[in-house]
């Protein structure tokens, strides 16, 4: 009826390959990340999110 799904020792490498790459990236931007000197985290903690996106939306709501 269903046929058992074989796998081929490329597919065990290719996510083995994979996952380290994804590690690494994610190490390297979590040391990156703490590393930042603390000025500069000031700097980014006081940037404004979604400035332009609420003048935009409340235009577009005020019109309704």
């Amino acid at each position: 009826m269903f046929k058992r799904v074989i796998f081929e020792n490329w597919t065990a490498i290719a996510l083995m390959i994979s996952f380290s790459f994804i590690f690494v990236v994610f190490v390297y931007a979590t040391v990156r990340a703490l590393r930042i000197a603390e000025t500069r985290r000031d700097h980014l903690a006081s940037l404004p999110l979604d400035s332009h996106e609420e003048s935009t939306s409340s235009h577009i709501h005020n019109n309704r």
